[in-house]
């Protein structure tokens, strides 16, 4: 899906670009030997491959550490012996419920809270709870996605650039069309 149509556009020129570049510096320099124009094409066209590749590498590790340190899986499930012994039992329920809905939405996993009689419980999630575990759930599928593409986009400008480099030699060993003067024939006969 196209989310940014300027985006795609440039990306697409640029690549386009980029490919023919790297293809005819290439074919330049294996068919006519090294001169200033071909290595000037050939390195500007790769290093604009790179960067697009290196951006789309550096994008994919950055989903990949952001999505793994989201899912972390939460500390303990139950709390500890002596945990909220000076607050009063209302206090207490409040917060161990607090941190039990803060669990199931991050983890999906049903943890238990200490009521008011001090007894603990499992705890049950309400509608609203599941609503935010869904959207929870979405963003880290969205966030695996975009690492994906952003990972499957870095080998694409990899492939596309050593294509680039086989065409240009593959077509360097083609045979130069002799010039039209050249023949042997003279005009004057």
């Amino acid at each position: 899906m196209i989310e940014n149509w300027v985006d795609f556009a440039v990306n697409v020129v640029g690549g386009a670009t980029a490919f023919l570049c790297l293809f005819d510096g290439t074919r330049r320099l294996c068919a006519y030997g090294v001169h200033r124009k071909a290595v000037l094409m050939t390195v500007l066209a790769a290093g604009i491959c790179a960067l697009y590749g290196a951006f789309a590498y550096w994008k994919y590790t950055d989903l990949k550490t952001t999505s793994s340190m989201s899912q972390r899986k939460s500390a303990a499930a139950q709390p500890l012996p002596n945990w909220g012994k000076g607050l009063s039992p209302e206090k207490k329920e409040v917060l161990s419920l607090a941190r039990a809905r803060h669990t199931f939405v991050e983890s999906g996993k049903l943890p238990s809270y200490v009521d008011r009689g001090g007894e603990t419980r499992t705890f049950a999630p309400t509608q609203e709870d599941l609503m935010r575990r869904e959207r929870v759930v979405t963003y880290y599928s969205r966030a695996e996605y975009s690492a994906r593409s952003s990972l499957a986009e870095a080998l694409l400008w990899l492939i596309i650039a050593l294509v680039a480099v086989m065409f240009g030699i593959m077509m360097s060993f083609e045979k130069v069309p002799a010039p039209a003067g050249a023949t042997g024939e003279s005009g004057d006969t």
